[in-house]
């Protein structure tokens, strides 16, 4: 008994891993896809050699700018969604629980966005420093994040309502279908709910790559997941990651997050208020109001 047990939950990490890994190599694919189609359009079938490609993207410079990275974020959405729900089969709808929340719910899930962000941003600039004082030369390091300037150039000149699209509305569909709605649920029914929310959020700041930004996800990772499991409706962790997101690029974008300095009294005002807020939403979902005999039957 035991041993089939945990039979199952390795099996559970292995397919875990691999969708781990399928959420990057997706966007890898869309990567290899769109460059392909550019040089078809530039070149024709008539491809010149490898050093005048490379000399043409360095002209472009198309690594620096937001082309590349949105296009990768937003295209994505177009392979994982399908993934997903074949994955699921027919009863995607009902295990995902694609009805859409209540208003409370809504109002309790909205207000948790500025502290948790602001939390995990502090969580960021802590382990930032940490892996700078850890690395030599870490500006240039391949795994140190882009820092606030570099990610304002990137997203000069780009459209707003394109940024939030691209850089806000991909990534929060594509995430949490794969590591909420897909990778959570099999890791919680085969390792338990504290053992599997943990794990997801480890997979979760593990797709990040970057060691600074991976340990800031792991705040907003455990707080989407513990609303999507009181709340039994994917639409919340959607809707309160997009809103992280376009908290982060409007703060970006429009330079407002230069100079910021929270005391440590607010941080801690902030998560007596960030708690009083997720009880309030624990006491309203365990009242009896609301039933959820499909999602239970699933589960």
């Amino acid at each position: 008994m035991k041993s089939s047990r945990w039979t199952s939950r390795l099996l559970a990490l292995a397919e875990s891993l691999l969708w781990t890994a399928w959420s990057l190599l997706s966007q890898v694919v869309v990567l290899v896809v769109f460059m392909g189609v550019l040089m078809l359009i530039v070149f024709g079938f008539r491809w010149p050699d490898p050093e005048t490609l490379q000399q043409v993207a360095l002209d472009s410079n198309l690594d620096r700018s937001f082309l590349l990275l949105g296009v990768t974020s937003l295209g994505a959405v177009f392979l994982i969604v399908p993934c997903v729900f074949w994955r699921l089969g027919r009863e995607a709808r009902n295990l995902l629980g694609t009805h859409w929340p209540r208003r409370d719910q809504l109002v309790f899930a909205l207000a948790t966005v500025t502290p948790v962000a602001i939390v995990s941003d502090l969580v960021y600039e802590i382990a930032q420093q940490q892996w700078i004082s850890l690395t030599t030369e870490s500006a240039s390091h391949p795994l140190a994040f882009l820092t606030m300037a570099e990610l304002h150039q990137r997203f000069q000149g780009v459209p707003y309502p394109i940024l939030v699209v691209a850089m806000a509305l991909g990534p929060a569909i594509c995430e949490e279908l794969v590591f909420r709605g897909l990778i959570g649920r099999r890791l919680i029914a085969t390792w338990g709910v504290v053992p599997g929310v943990l794990l997801t959020s480890l997979l979760f700041a593990a797709a990040h790559i970057s060691p600074a930004h991976a340990v800031g996800t792991i705040p907003i990772a455990l707080m989407l997941h513990w609303l999507y499991l009181q709340t039994r409706t994917i639409w919340i962790p959607i809707i309160v990651h997009f809103c992280n997101n376009v908290l982060a690029i409007t703060l970006v974008r429009f330079h407002l997050a230069e100079g910021i300095n929270i005391p440590p009294q607010a941080i801690l005002a902030l998560l007596v208020y960030l708690g009083f807020i997720l009880a309030l939403l624990h006491i309203r979902e365990r009242t009896g109001t609301l039933s959820w005999p499909v999602l239970q039957k699933q589960d």
